[in-house]
């Protein structure tokens, strides 16, 4: 893979050694890697040139009043124009609902797991790229900006801004959780097997077990407080369709 084809992580973290060991794991494992020690040198390095992916820290600086902490440059990267994923580092556990809350896409908790690491930020890359595709294709066929937002019963799902509510409360997914949502509401009424789903949502270079998707569609049901078969049917012995 050449530089140019590398996805551009920037790593936002006040401490030099953690900046450090992210951009060489993340180095190693394809990404083209840059660093920022501050939210405004952050939101400076953003506009310049935008990343596909931003792993930042809750906790900035906190010896500085006047910096911006993690959950405040969250925001200000949410409120650009363009979805640009953000996936939340840090020590405190307690960070996470208010995190995810602000916008984060995913969670991550020091000291991280490489591999879990690496998994999230690929499974959250492919989410998002797979969703756009999608988007603009289904934009392209129907040329109406319409198209940029599904509804399902009282479920909304923003392909633009990677947002879902229902009944106007919004809904926190992970990636591949909104990405299965949004493949299923392009194709109501169509029955898809867990293979097929794994190929169209996960991708092709997926390598794991059909019942992932149970996992997720259970995940699903959970977080939009879906009874058992109310807008996700299940197909006994197959997998699933979605019900409008």
């Amino acid at each position: 893979m050449s530089l140019e084809q590398r996805p551009t992580i920037l790593v936002v973290d006040d401490e030099e050694t953690i900046r450090s060991a992210l951009s060489t794991l993340l180095g190693r494992g394809g990404f083209t890697v840059r660093a920022s020690g501050d939210g405004q040198a952050a939101l400076t390095s953003i506009n310049e040139q935008r990343p596909d992916l931003v792993l930042l820290d809750v906790v900035l600086d906190e010896s500085n009043p006047n910096s911006m902490g993690g959950l405040d440059v969250l925001r200000r990267i949410r409120a650009m124009e363009g979805f640009i994923p953000v996936i939340m580092l840090t020590s405190y556990a307690e960070w996470q609902v208010e995190s995810l809350g602000q916008g984060a896409i995913a969670f991550v908790t020091k000291p991280w797991d490489a591999n879990a690491l690496l998994g999230q930020i690929r499974a959250t890359l492919n989410a998002v790229s797979q969703i756009r595709l999608d988007t603009l294709k289904q934009q392209s066929e129907q040329s109406t900006a319409s198209s940029a937002k599904l509804h399902v019963q009282d479920v909304e799902i923003d392909l633009t801004a990677f947002r879902v509510t229902r009944s106007g409360s919004e809904i926190d997914l992970t990636p591949l959780e909104f990405a299965l949502l949004a493949f299923l509401a392009r194709h109501p009424n169509r029955e898809w097997t867990r293979e097929e789903l794994l190929d169209q949502v996960w991708g092709y270079e997926w390598v794991g077990y059909p019942r992932t998707v149970d996992r997720h569609v259970a995940a699903l049901r959970r977080k939009l407080k879906l009874e058992r078969d109310e807008l996700i049917e299940t197909l006994h012995g197959t997998g699933y369709k979605l019900i409008p």
